[in-house]
């Protein structure tokens, strides 16, 4: 993962693509180190949006995240 995370500084990564209802696929994309999601309308964890989304997952817990079907 270390060298994917330098190698986000010169291009973006696709670390997965995942189906979703909603959106079609959601995409998790490594950009800069930080790892981004987004789909193919919407960035959902950009600059201010990443930190609600860390604190919204912070708040939910790891336990019940891990619950969640994938």
């Amino acid at each position: 993962m270390q060298l994917k995370k330098l190698l986000s500084y010169i291009y973006p990564i696709r670390i997965k693509t995942l189906p979703s209802e909603r959106s079609n696929s959601l995409e998790i994309t490594m950009v800069n180190g930080k790892l981004l999601l987004d789909s193919k309308h919407t960035n959902y964890s950009y600059g201010s949006l990443q930190k609600v989304l860390n604190k919204g997952l912070a708040h939910i817990g790891k336990n019940i995240i891990s619950k969640c079907e994938h």
